[in-house]
């Protein structure tokens, strides 16, 4: 695996890759700079070292490697940029422990989905139908739609022909079982395709041409498929989402793709009722800020839309509830003004706090003191936030103090009684107060990791090892919770630096490190008389901060009243502090 992460390096440029989506320019030897890709900027702050293989924003702090880059851009975990890379590249990577059968099952699903287009072209009535719900040749060819006949055993037999056993079928999600017999999961179904990030079709789902129930049917959840991990078009909206920062959330995988072909290519299918929170994450990932949630106008599209406000991750968006003028966005391709009524729908969008309102007085009178409190006891808890500049918040009480003719006071203290309350039903511990963090000392661990970081791959053990030796040889053996120590640790069970990248990338001083990175050495050798002069000054440093943190502690301890013999210590700590100075200091 490492050879092939070598390799994939070796092949691909990494400014080339970044400037697909980056208008890069050269910013000094081997370094390009642009716009940063992951918050907006007027004044370029985001560069590329090519000798380093790094990148850096210097305002958000995004930083890492080739593969760090594709992570946070498309939206991928590690082993998802690891595999669009290594395609790019043409490096075949070997097969990983319990994954290793993954290949075999994409590729099952892969020759489903020829069988599926394939029908559809051969079967009138599936064309007809598709054709009366609205869909272009090019949405349904764009979005991958087929069609599995009624025949229960034909894409068995297609498998079979192939050289695939029942069982491989079964894995992958395209066949069923009972009692023995195996048979075709779709029957008589449109299908769609479900991709991952990557664009691999993972799974699918079948929607009933006939009266068969259910009327949508999806492939069973896998180790590769996991329905609320999955948003149908994210592939085909990508490019939207990034450009307008903002989705329209759709219930329905007709609907999505009835949007699209009105012109509103940022919409996806959540494939359920309701977002999930890693669909969320997989919208925000690719620097959406603004949601439209545009489910059903029935009751169940309402409680799906409620459903997805109550996430956590929604207070990271602006989040707009959509009041369709039809149905559901599907009918609009049956209507001539389709794409003006639902831009219209889109700019009359309730915000959420004027929804949640609506959605809790409906059926109300507010006239009505105990429906008044019907009001408040289903906004509660949304106006509780734990968030103390929470806008959301802020405006709900704003407006229920308006539409309930309360003042704020009295809001404020019904609130607090009614947390009073449940704290008396279910109290709950105090969370333990994290100590507070050292700005100096996190910056002078990152100067020594950016260091031991610029040595050739083959010096870095020595490094660690004689970094550690310096420290703990001073009496800092690594007891504190410490970036560097854990930065040590981990380079001692396995020194090589791409391992060591997105560790450091998922901590939260992560940026200003790869800041230290680049602007630091780009190739280093402990052979080097002048790179060990500034390795053991940064020590210095370090070592010199700890001892002032310890000589505070002491001060504080000897001000209470503790034993005078305190004196001593911090007179040898005066003696170290002075040593570790006149060490950095010389010329």
């Amino acid at each position: 695996m490492e050879e092939a992460i070598e390799a994939i390096k070796r092949r691909l440029s990494l400014k080339e890759v970044v400037g697909r989506y980056v208008a890069l320019k050269p910013a000094g030897r081997a370094r390009w700079k642009g716009l940063c890709p992951f918050h907006q900027e007027k004044t370029p702050s985001f560069y590329v070292d090519e000798e380093k293989g790094l990148f850096y924003c210097f305002g958000c702090k995004a930083g890492g490697d080739l593969f760090a880059f594709v992570q946070r851009i498309e939206g991928l975990d590690f082993r998802g940029a690891l595999e669009k890379l290594a395609q790019e590249a043409g490096v075949e990577l070997p097969r990983m422990g319990p994954k290793a059968g993954r290949r075999e099952v994409l590729e099952i699903l892969n020759l489903a989905q020829a069988y599926f287009r394939e029908n559809l072209k051969a079967h009138p009535e599936a064309q007809a139908y598709l054709k009366a719900r609205g869909l272009s040749e090019e949405s349904v060819d764009r979005f991958g739609l087929g069609y599995a006949p009624p025949k229960g055993d034909g894409l068995l037999a297609h498998l079979v022909g192939k050289g695939l056993s029942p069982e491989e079928g079964l894995k992958a999600g395209v066949l069923a079982e009972r009692e023995g017999r195996f048979y075709d999961r779709f029957r008589h179904r449109i299908t769609f395709p479900l991709r991952d990030g990557l664009g691999r079709i993972v799974a699918f789902t079948g929607r009933a041409l006939g009266e068969e129930q259910p009327k949508y049917l999806n492939s069973p959840e896998t180790p590769f498929f996991r329905k609320r991990e999955v948003l149908f078009g994210l592939l085909e909206a990508k490019e939207a989402l990034r450009e307008r920062e903002r989705a329209i959330v759709v219930e329905g995988l007709f609907d999505a793709i009835a949007l699209h072909q009105l012109g509103f290519g940022e919409a996806v299918a959540a494939l359920g009722s309701g977002l999930s929170p890693e669909q969320a994450h997989l919208l925000l990932r690719q620097g959406v800020k603004t949601l439209y949630l545009a489910f059903d106008a029935d009751e169940a599209g309402q409680r799906a839309t409620l459903a997805s406000l109550d996430l956590e991750i929604a207070r990271r968006f602006m989040v707009y509830a959509v009041r369709l003028p039809l149905k559901d966005p599907g009918e609009l391709l049956q209507h001539p003004q389709g794409p003006s009524l639902f831009q219209k729908a889109l700019e009359e969008a309730l915000p959420e706090v004027e929804f949640r309102f609506r959605e809790a007085a409906k059926g109300l009178d507010l006239t009505r003191p105990e429906d008044k409190r019907k009001v408040l006891e289903a906004l509660a808890s949304r106006m509780r936030s734990p968030e103390p500049f929470d806008p959301v918040a802020e405006r709900l009480k704003a407006l229920v103090t308006e539409r309930l003719g309360l003042t704020r006071k009295a809001l404020e203290d019904y609130l607090a009684a009614l947390a009073k309350a449940q704290r008396k039903k279910a109290p709950l511990p105090l969370p333990p107060t994290p100590p507070p963090e050292g700005p100096r000392l996190l910056l002078l661990e990152l100067d020594v990791i950016a260091l031991l970081l610029a040595l050739e791959a083959k010096e870095l053990p020595e490094g660690v090892r004689y970094v550690t030796d310096q420290l703990f040889f001073a009496g800092l053996d690594g007891q504190e919770e410490s970036l560097l120590w854990e930065f040590l640790e981990g380079a001692a069970k396995d020194p090589r630096p791409e391992r060591l990248h997105p560790l450091l990338a998922r901590k939260d001083p992560g940026g200003r490190l790869f800041e230290r990175l680049l602007l630091g050495p780009s190739r280093a050798s402990l052979q080097d008389p002048g790179f060990r002069v500034k390795l053991d000054h940064a020590l210095a440093r370090l070592r010199e901060a700890h001892f002032q943190k310890r000589l505070a502690l002491l001060k504080e301890r000897l001000k209470e009243g503790e034993d005078p013999s305190l004196l001593r210590e911090i007179q040898e700590l005066l003696e170290a502090i002075e040593a570790e100075r006149r060490l950095y200091r010389k010329a």
